[in-house]
């Protein structure tokens, strides 16, 4: 599934479409303004040659001043001059009358060129725009369409190892192969604890989706940020300890109040909390801090461990797990991607930031301060 998609690119979005229309709205301004001055320049020429063609032709010249003139008054001055071909013919003869009108329509036409070309570089330019944009689209799409594939695939590939397990020790057990009491059990165990897997896995699958779907909504409310990490470092205080890990905590109890889903940020903070007790080993140090700046909240999940290697952005792809300590662990690598999905629906930012201070790598959660 594409993540942190380019909704410039497309035209569906609000964001796109504004995108687009203030492009063209610059660009025709700029054009435009090109076109008045190229044509402002024409008009001051043309304005001089005409009291002498007028001359030239026989013709009584027009008191209007030689310099100045409107667009308009210099096309209805050639206009005269190609109506009166036929006096001027008569008067002074066909070869005057001919190169008068000759003359003419060559001022015309380049009176009318500058909006000519104007026209045709901003429709060039719209064309190019639209076209830019709708492969851009395209390749987004067919980047979504591979990465759907691939999403499947790994669905496939994570629910086939266990299930083969599953399969071939229930049908061992119920060939009478497994003879041994103590043998069965541990299989009728490892069943357990594989079946436990293919429905986290599942149910992984589900919240992944779902919160991609457009059917889901977040229930926000005003809440106190403080009182939320407090509340889920105290939920793996313990297991931190058993695992022979130092947790500290550094959140302010000054009043932090963001505007939130409760239960889809406190979601985002115990598996970015347990993603981390998962995936470091004994001795390393775990940190939960809150600092806030300028109407901005970071939540900071940071340790010592081993950094992870690679485009840190890519962790957040589905089915990605990093580096080998993270897929020994096991687990669906969607845990991260859940967690950006729900950062994103509440116009927050997850990143990962590495090193960050003494710390190897942290996950910061920039969050919107009410």
């Amino acid at each position: 599934m594409a993540e942190r998609g380019n909704t410039a690119a497309d035209l569906s979005t609000e964001k796109g479409t504004s995108d687009l229309i203030a492009y063209l709205v610059v660009r025709f301004i700029l054009v435009l303004l090109a076109v008045m001055a190229v044509e402002q320049v024409v008009v001051m020429g043309e304005g001089l040659v005409i009291p002498a063609l007028e001359r030239f032709a026989g013709m009584p010249v027009a008191d209007a001043p030689l310099v100045g003139e409107s667009f308009f008054a210099v096309l209805a001055r050639l206009l005269r001059l190609l109506g009166d071909a036929v006096r001027i013919q008569q008067t002074l003869g066909a070869g005057r009358a001919a190169a008068v009108s000759s003359v003419v329509l060559l001022m015309l036409l380049t009176l009318i060129i500058p909006p000519f070309l104007g026209a045709l570089v901003f429709s060039r330019m719209v064309v190019h725009r639209v076209r830019a944009l709708q492969e851009r689209r395209e390749a987004e799409l067919a980047q979504i369409d591979q990465q759907r594939s691939q999403f499947i695939t790994d669905i496939a590939h994570d629910l086939r190892t266990p299930l083969m397990a599953i399969s071939g020790m229930s049908h061992a057990i119920s060939d009478g192969v497994v003879r041994d009491e103590a043998t069965r059990d541990e299989y009728v165990r490892s069943i357990g604890e594989k079946a436990d897997k293919m429905g986290g896995l599942v149910s992984s699958v589900f919240e992944y989706t779902k919160l991609g779907g457009g059917s889901f909504s977040l229930e926000r409310e005003d809440l106190e940020l403080p009182e939320l990490l407090l509340r889920e470092a105290a939920a793996v205080y313990t297991d931190m300890e058993d695992a022979g890990m130092t947790f500290s905590v550094q959140v302010p109890e000054d009043r932090c109040t963001v505007h939130a889903d409760p239960v889809q940020l406190a979601r985002v903070v115990a598996n970015l909390l347990v993603n981390a007790l998962r995936h470091n080993q004994t001795g390393a140090e775990i940190a939960l801090m809150l600092v806030r700046r300028a109407g901005v909240a970071y939540v900071i999940v940071a340790d010592t461990g081993e950094p992870i290697p690679g485009n840190p952005d890519d962790l957040f792809q589905p089915f990605v797990r990093g580096d080998a300590a993270r897929r020994s662990t096991g687990g669906s690598g969607l845990g991260l991607s859940i967690c950006r999905r729900i950062a994103e629906m509440h116009g927050y930012d997850l990143s990962l930031v590495q090193p960050y201070g003494r710390f190897a790598k942290a996950f910061v959660l920039q969050c919107a301060v009410v």
